[in-house]
């Protein structure tokens, strides 16, 4: 058991007051932006037809997955580090925190993006993006520690790319996987994955893989032994985080540097950063149907939505049917999704 957990209780007192500020979701991903500390968190819409959203990352307390700028060797975290304005804003792709000082400008944005096989969004991609205000050149390092958890329900706490599975403490500086999944078993994608290469993607100079608590207390600094498993005793069991860090680069006055990290839920395909929001017709009608609820004072609004819903959907398989070689699985997946929600709430408006 994660010995953060032991502080739940406590902590739920504490964010009551201190609620989520920003929701914004599309296709399968819903991220929510903490509007005191900059934290953010992601969940996967995993059960379409009952609108269970499960976290991607340790969410009890979002502000252990955070991120950390090295400038001239001072380590900054994001969102408890003194002397940062912070602001918050969504929009329809996503959502951006900027933090700011008299010398740097930190810009996170959130984008929502679609891995090659699906027809919806089910992944983020993060860019990162420092500004030097000084009117002097600074070294900036971008540093982001992810608090993984799905992997915890069993010894393999992480697998890559290539099938091998990381158990204890492990870390990349080359040679670097295309990807790490945080598996899952109980859910119906495969876990969170994290991509390390592909297109739009910032290749980092070092990958980490640790014990949560050792990790955070010496992001920049540590050192990997590979005969350490998760367990931190007595603090920190079975709690395993992953880091993605660049190294401190030269950066001038006036100038920037921007990193771009990408995850989402693991089903067997892959992510590259500039994949656009998707906006095909059937991913439309199906977004429409799923956020239609049925408003029992005004059942006749949510029946004539379905029906428009219906009637597109009927019009849309037309199409597809003239050209069925060209039909890809995710589209077929999506029509029978909408089916059923439709066949659902058709019971509902007959019970009434």
């Amino acid at each position: 058991m994660k010995m953060k957990r032991f502080i739940i209780i406590i902590l739920l007192f504490i964010t009551a007051f201190n609620s989520f500020g920003l929701e914004s979701s599309d296709g399968r991903i819903k991220i929510v932006l903490n509007s005191n500390n900059g934290s953010f968190a992601i969940h996967y819409l995993d059960n379409i037809n009952t609108g269970k959203y499960i976290p991607l990352l340790f969410d009890k307390d979002p502000e252990t997955s955070f991120l950390s700028i090295s400038a001239d060797n001072k380590i900054l975290k994001m969102g408890s580090s003194s002397g940062f304005s912070q602001k918050i804003s969504s929009s329809s792709n996503g959502g951006t925190i900027i933090w700011g000082s008299r010398e740097l400008i930190i810009t996170q944005t959130f984008a929502f993006i679609k891995s090659k096989e699906s027809a919806l969004s089910d992944g983020i991609s993060i860019t990162i993006t420092v500004d030097n205000l000084s009117d002097k050149s600074s070294n900036l390092g971008i540093a982001y520690l992810f608090d993984t958890f799905m992997g915890e329900e069993n010894s393999e706490h992480f697998t890559l790319d290539s099938g091998l599975s990381v158990t204890s403490e492990e870390s990349f500086t080359s040679r670097f996987p295309n990807f790490w999944i945080s598996p899952s078993s109980g859910t119906n994608i495969k876990g969170l994955q994290g991509m390390v290469r592909g297109p739009g993607i910032t290749v980092p100079d070092k990958i980490i893989f640790a014990n949560w608590k050792r990790l955070q207390n010496n992001l920049w600094n540590y050192q990997v032994k590979t005969s350490r498993n998760f367990n931190l005793i007595p603090y920190s069991i079975n709690d395993s985080a992953v880091a993605m860090i660049f190294n401190p680069i030269r950066v001038d006055s006036r100038s920037s540097r921007s990193v771009t990290i990408v995850m989402g839920g693991y089903s067997g395909s892959s992510f590259q950063a500039n994949s656009t929001q998707n906006d095909s017709e059937i991913s439309n009608i199906f977004i429409s149907t799923i956020n239609t609820e049925t408003d029992p004072q005004n059942i006749e609004s949510s029946l004539r939505s379905d029906l428009l819903a219906n009637n597109d959907l009927i019009k849309k398989i037309n199409v597809l049917l003239e050209y069925p070689n060209n039909v890809t699985d995710a589209e077929i997946e999506l029509i029978e999704q909408i089916m059923e929600t439709l066949k659902q709430r058709q019971k509902l408006y007959e019970d009434r």
